[in-house]
């Protein structure tokens, strides 16, 4: 008989599909603004200042949405987040004008910067150390393979209605489907679903069993158990030298995303005269690669190095300097070299998202992490805004068409910044067991 899958999973695997019909709107604004960019009279630096907006709205929102969470419950937040999603999206599809381009992207930052951080709430709750990192690299997935998929979707759709502006109101209408997952599926705290079983309650618990903060016969009140032994002002948090790592990492993995779903589109059109057709294609070779590196690198994270989240984010940014680098380089689309550099760039940026996710929850508890984790992505957001609009103003601009060579550079040297930081990050390790769940 094939063991029980625990329900934890269930769970996981509802949130990363919700967050993925959330990215599509993301995604299919991004691989098609050079095709609506012209419809609504949008230059470059028009597309930057979009994007900044977007993310400087963002930002704030995460700290918001993380006292939310903590206060009242992520459940509450992720489907009131779904709901502001669609209409946001339903509203990119009727743009007219560039300065109605501008107030979308600001209340769309404002409002949908409240999906990340109860999803991860939620995670960091329902598994212990030793599967966190994986359940949170699962969520990364989301915002990581819906750009390999719904980049061509967008693609090939606008082709078929001869039209960009169908597939977002199409986008829009998809929201129903998480909405009603995660209401019906989805609980903020394992004691909060009925049908849990003692063995879940224990998995999800354990690091409270092991310290003696709960006893194991009485989960009621485990939140209230918890918080009575482990307090956290929000200034607190600002006393830990790991937390103020973890801070700048997460703004130096925001810029890698951003700088690369934001711009490797419009470098592929721009710099070697790419099709729309063809565009889609090429852009999913990052996005598949980056599935593969932040699952690996998740379940090292988790299985050989036991919660060490220092090592893969080391890896992370080394790994990913010589092949933006390369990308750089390029005076032509060499097939072979370009697929290097997208693949190469994928796998080595994205092998951070598990372990940073997971390491506010193990330097303080996951009671307080909404709003640990949403000052750290609001600082990401808000640098990613920034860093966007100069990434735009270091695209040269001439007779001979557009050098983002400066730009990619830009990306490379925040790595290295990423690497210094990832040096002063340090969680207590997970203790060896000599079994385990299969899952």
């Amino acid at each position: 008989m094939a063991p029980r899958i625990p329900y934890r999973w269930l769970i996981a695997g509802v949130l990363w599909f919700g967050y993925s019909i959330q990215y599509l709107g993301r995604v299919i604004a991004t691989v098609l603004t050079p095709r609506f960019a012209g419809d609504i009279h949008l230059s470059t630096t028009d597309i930057g200042t979009g994007a900044f907006l977007m993310m400087i709205f963002y930002g704030p929102a995460q700290i918001v949405s993380g006292f939310l969470t903590d206060r009242f419950g992520a459940k509450r937040l992720l489907l009131f987040s779904i709901v502001a999603w669609s209409v946001m999206v339903g509203w990119l599809g009727m743009m007219q004008s560039s300065t109605e381009y501008f107030y979308r992207m600001a209340l769309f930052g404002l409002l949908v910067g409240t999906e990340l951080v109860p999803s991860a709430r939620i995670l960091m709750r329902w598994f212990n150390k030793a599967g966190r990192a994986r359940a949170q690299a699962l969520l990364s997935l989301a915002w990581i393979l819906t750009p390999a998929w719904a980049g061509i979707l967008a693609t090939q759709l606008t082709l078929h209605f001869g039209d960009w502006r169908p597939v977002f109101f199409i986008s829009a209408v998809a929201g129903i489907v998480p909405l009603i997952l995660i209401k019906r599926f989805v609980f903020d705290r394992p004691e909060d679903y009925k049908h849990i079983t003692r063995e879940e309650l224990a998995h999800s618990y354990q690091d409270e069993l092991e310290a003696g903060i709960l006893n194991g016969t009485d989960f009621k009140n485990a939140q209230q158990q918890i918080m009575a032994t482990k307090t956290f002002a929000f200034m607190d948090l600002f006393k830990s030298r790991s937390y103020l790592a973890v801070v700048v990492v997460d703004i130096v993995i925001q810029i890698a995303y951003w700088g690369t779903l934001v711009w490797i589109p419009l470098y592929l059109s721009d710099a070697f005269g790419f099709k729309l057709s063809t565009m889609g294609w090429w852009s999913s070779l990052y996005f598949i690669s980056a599935a593969i590196g932040s699952f690996a690198s998740s379940w090292l994270s988790d299985k050989v190095f036991r919660n060490n989240r220092r090592v893969m984010i080391i890896v992370c940014f080394a790994g990913l300097i010589p092949f933006v680098l390369l990308l750089a380089s390029l005076k032509t689309a060499a097939p072979g070299l370009l697929a290097l550099a997208l693949c190469g760039m994928g796998f080595f940026a994205n092998m951070a998202w598990g372990p940073i996710l997971a390491v506010p929850a193990e330097i303080f508890t996951p009671e307080v992490y909404g709003r640990a984790m949403g000052f750290v992505n609001c600082c990401g957001y808000v640098a990613a805004a920034f860093a966007t609009k100069i990434f735009s103003k270091l695209v040269i601009v001439n007779d001979a068409g557009k050098d983002y060579t400066r730009g990619w550079v830009f990306i490379a040297a925040c790595a290295v910044v990423g690497v210094v930081a990832a040096c002063f990050i340090t969680t207590h390790p997970a203790p060896e067991r000599k079994a385990s769940s299969p899952c």
